[in-house]
C-alpha cells in the first residue's frame, strides 16, 4: 500500500535498488514475453461507468481514470513481442470483482482499461485490489483476466497462480 502510506517514491526506489522492474506506464521483455503495466484507476464498469459530469472532484476522478487508460495504451504501443501480459492494480472487468459488496464495485476498477486492452493482442491480464473477488474473467474482446489478489482462491488451492502465456 505504497499510495496509502504516502511513500510511493520511497517504495519505488527500494524496489528498483533490488532489481525489480516497475511497470508504471513502462514495458519490459523477458524471454519473448512483453510485460506492460499501469496502476489503473476507479470508475466503474460498462454502462454504469462514471462519466465526467458534475462536481470538479468527480471530473478529476474520471480524468485520472482516462489518464491511466491512455498510459496503458501508450505502453502497449511499445510492445514488440507476440505474447503480452498486462499487469494492473485495479480490475479491468466486473467479473473478477464479483464477491465484493456491490456498493464498492466502482472503486475496484474501470472498463476503460478493458477498452484499451481490447485494442491490442494481449495474452493475459492480471490485477489485484479486489480481495474478495473471483479468480477469472474476460474482457469483452476475449482477453483472459486473472484476479491475483492475495485472498482470492486460485485453482491450485495455493496462494499463487501459474499462467502459461
Amino acid at each position: 500500500h505504497d499510495y496509502e502510506s504516502g511513500a510511493v517514491e520511497d517504495v519505488a526506489h527500494i524496489l528498483r535498488q533490488a532489481g525489480v522492474h516497475l511497470l508504471d506506464g513502462q514495458t519490459t521483455e523477458i524471454k519473448d514475453v512483453g510485460f506492460v503495466g499501469v496502476k489503473g484507476f476507479i470508475g466503474g464498469f460498462g454502462s454504469r461507468m462514471l462519466g465526467s459530469f458534475g462536481e470538479p472532484a468527480i471530473k478529476a476522478m474520471v480524468a485520472e481514470s482516462v489518464s491511466e487508460s491512455m498510459r496503458l495504451e501508450n505502453a502497449m504501443r511499445q510492445v514488440r513481442t507476440n505474447r503480452t501480459l498486462v499487469v494492473l492494480h485495479y480490475a479491468p472487468v466486473v467479473e473478477t470483482v464479483a464477491g465484493e459488496p456491490l456498493e464498492i464495485f466502482p472503486f475496484l476498477g474501470s472498463s476503460r482499461l478493458a477498452e484499451t486492452i481490447d485494442r491490442f493482442k494481449v495474452s493475459a491480464v492480471v490485477h489485484g485490489h479486489a480481495h474478495r473477488g473471483i479468480y477469472e474473467g474476460r474482457t469483452p474482446g476475449g482477453a483472459p483476466v486473472y484476479n491475483v489478489a492475495m485472498h482470492v482462491a486460485k485453482p491450485t488451492g495455493r496462494p499463487y497462480a501459474l499462467l502459461e502465456i
